[in-house]
């Protein structure tokens, strides 16, 4: 290369000439000595990537074909929605609190806005995302998951002393949208404020709500009506105000990928973009209306280039339906993951939070949700706020992530991952739309299955430690103890609001209310922003989220919509239980169960199994007792009779059990007839005559680790 003309840049890259192509495959085949390549150096995800040992410019799709990612704030928007020649624009704390009532919810909100919480996310429960009255709906959702806001009386003790001109205001309103937006407009006007003072998101989820709840009230139609009218009249009257909400939760929690997660996201979004430019929605104003909600998981590059891919896709969506560029941008709000969470170990929680919240900031987030440590536990209390709050507060204010524009651009792995995403994503979205949509696929139950096929490959590579989960399957610690449980009475919940019902309904002015009722149930033919208006007048007279929904809806009629819900499911399940049973027999019987590793020989002969084994059995919480070296079987069980053991670990080298196993499973039989028999390893040639002479267990590296320790647990007289 010619230096005369050359910018530094390329000055500098001329000094340091790339490698030969595959001369680093050359010289990582003679370090691994002939062990397959493809097996040692080449990852699978769960998604079917393929993850390479090494990326560079020749590698990786598109990349090696020289597609250009584009900048930040240009179509499709790969790159981010904002310019970079604008302000760098930190995204919101919008802490999602799920206490189940309002007085509770207040107490909390204030009290977070004060230190460092900057957007309000008012997170419902199971009943008012599902449009029902807490005395007529099912007792246990009521409370359940959020808060119980059935009227202006409930959302105006929520956000009392909170001005919603200050700061923006998210609710994941199921199939309640244009309820709880009614609602929201009315408390305005008590306070003499305007519509047009509200920012954030009041979105209808019907779709979301079906996959997590496996039903919706009435037919999707009716409910695409009700969004259309949302959509309109907040265009006009509460533009900065979005009505329709795609949450991927249920997916992610349930076990999704990160493709299976964009798939849903498209197909969904796809969804309302038709009703609602079939409904006579403009698609600039129909794009302009939707706000997306991502789970962010422990997968930490895979999750940036997830939220990345699902921005460049979803560009294309809105594109088809004939939205102009400006609109095409995603509005996009993560939360970390539930499902990544642990109940034992919960502190490193706190970390697993951390690396989640740094993929969703990095990926381009606008709004983020930091889950708090123990929030699979209890119900989080201040402290544990606190810390899932300052996260987001040191990664701005500290680290300044947000003062890049797409900082993991132009990473060979990313740039690969997010078309990879984007590419998978994309055929599966197409698959989708050809089942007839994603009301059809969950009505069908084939993307419940895909995704439950997906959770078992991971529940098994968890269960097999070929996944890792730090203090649950590897480097547990068997004395913790746990943390204490907090647990909502969700039946003196549902009794209190029903009995606020009660009172409101038989008030004396109620009367003009029922009029409005009546009214806003024969105005489905007049203009939509009448019906919006109609809607707001009863929220203003105290019409409840139920009462609203049945008025308008009744005269239309429609089945309601049934579909398997997706059932969440938590990486260290399998193994919280065998810890579950473990402190259930220590306050049993003072104790955890001690599993006694019986070492044979000099230290190099039995350090590496029973330094596994230690590891092993801490993970279903048992006491590993480490022996000292012994020389005979005698020596060892008398240790193992003298430490109360209820197990005993075999722990030396394949070359000695031929001789050592049979002498020792005697010795085990007449002092320790009830201890389960276990050998460290995976003697092939032995297995059934180690089993013959009474060997109950072999524990080593290709274990399905979960289900040895339950048949461990078993024979150690734990109750499983």
């Amino acid at each position: 290369m010619s230096t005369e003309h050359a910018t530094p840049h390329e000055r500098l890259l001329a000094e340091f000439p790339p490698p030969p192509e595959g001369a680093w495959r050359a010289a990582a085949e003679t370090l691994l000595k002939g062990a397959p390549f493809d097996k040692k150096m080449i990852t699978r995800t769960h998604e079917g990537i393929v993850l390479q040992p090494i990326y560079d410019r020749h590698g990786p799709r598109a990349v090696s074909r020289g597609s250009d990612p584009g900048v930040p704030g240009e179509f499709p928007f790969r790159r981010g929605i904002d310019p970079v020649a604008g302000p760098c624009k930190p995204w919101l704390v919008a802490q999602e609190l799920t206490y189940p009532t309002y007085e509770e919810l207040n107490a909390a909100l204030r009290h977070d806005l004060e230190r460092g919480q900057n957007a309000v996310f008012v997170t419902l429960d199971r009943a008012s995302r599902s449009g029902e009255d807490p005395d007529l709906a099912s007792p246990e959702t009521v409370g359940s998951g959020g808060a119980s806001i059935a009227s202006i009386a409930g959302f105006g003790k929520a956000l009392q002393g909170i001005d919603l001109a200050a700061y923006p205001v998210f609710i994941e309103a199921g199939c309640a949208g244009p309820q709880y937006l009614a609602i929201a407009v009315a408390h305005l006007k008590r306070l003499k404020q305007s519509a047009s003072v509200l920012r954030g998101c009041i979105g209808s989820d019907p779709l979301g709500t079906l996959a997590a709840e496996g039903s919706i009230p009435y037919a999707a139609d009716v409910i695409y009506d009700e969004m259309a009218v949302a959509a309109e009249w907040a265009d006009k009257f509460a533009p900065g105000i979005r009505t329709v909400a795609v949450a991927t939760r249920a997916y992610a929690e349930g076990g999704a990928s990160a493709v299976d997660e964009v798939a849903a996201a498209l197909a969904t979004g796809a969804a309302y973009m038709r009703a609602l430019v079939t409904r006579g929605v403009h698609a600039e104003v129909a794009a302009s209306q939707i706000w997306f909600s991502f789970t962010v998981g422990p997968q930490f590059f895979m999750e940036i280039a997830k939220l990345r891919a699902a921005r460049m896709a979803w560009a294309h969506v809105a594109a088809a339906f004939g939205a102009p560029a400006a609109a095409c941008g995603m509005q996009m709000h993560v939360r970390t993951s539930s499902s990544a969470m642990t109940c034992v170990d919960p502190y490193v929680n706190m970390v697993r939070a951390t690396t989640e919240a740094m993929s969703g900031a990095l990926g381009g987030c606008q709004t983020m949700h930091v889950a708090p440590f123990d929030d699979v536990i209890r119900q989080p209390d201040e402290f544990s706020r606190r810390i899932a709050r300052n996260v987001q507060v040191l990664l701005q204010a500290e680290s300044s992530l947000h003062r890049v524009a797409d900082p993991a651009g132009g990473s060979w792995l990313v740039e690969s991952l997010t078309e990879e995403i984007a590419a998978s994503a994309w055929k599966l979205f197409q698959e989708i739309e050809a089942q007839g949509g994603m009301l059809a696929a969950l009505v069908a139950g084939s993307m419940q299955d895909r995704i439950a096929a997906t959770a078992n490959r991971q529940a098994e590579a968890v269960a097999y430690r070929k996944d890792v989960i730090v203090g649950v399957t590897t480097f547990a610690d068997p004395q913790e103890m746990p943390l204490e449980r907090r647990t909502e009475d969700l039946e003196t919940v549902r009794a209190r609001r029903a009995e606020t019902l009660r009172v409101l309904r038989t008030m004396p002015d109620r009367a003009e209310e029922t009029a409005v009722k009546e009214r806003l149930s024969r105005i489905m033919e007049t203009g939509r922003d009448s019906i919006m208006n109609a809607l707001i007048d009863a929220a203003s007279q105290g019409a409840t989220i139920g009462e609203m929904g049945r008025a308008w809806r009744a005269p239309r009629g429609g089945e309601p919509v049934a579909a398997r819900p997706i059932v969440p499911r938590r990486r260290a399940g399998q193994y919280e239980s065998l810890r579950a049973a473990t402190q259930a027999f220590r306050r049993t019987t003072g104790a955890p169960p001690v599993v006694f590793l019986a070492t044979m020989g000099p230290l190099a002969q039995h350090k590496a199994r029973a330094e596994f084994s230690s590891d092993f059995m801490a993970a279903a919480g048992c006491m590993p007792r480490m022996g000292t070296g012994y020389d005979t079987p005698e020596a060892a069980v008398e240790a193992a009779v003298a430490a109360g053991a209820r197990a005993v670990v075999l722990c030396s080298t394949d070359d000695t059990y031929p001789a050592l196993v049979p002498a020792f499973c005697t010795v085990m039989k007449q002092r320790l007839p009830d201890a389960a028999i276990i050998v460290a390893g995976l003697p092939q040639e032995h297995l059934e005559a180690f089993t013959q002479a009474g060997v109950h267990e072999f524990i080593h590296l290709r274990s399905d680790v979960a289900a040895t320790l339950g048949r461990i647990l078993s024979r150690m007289g734990v109750t499983l």
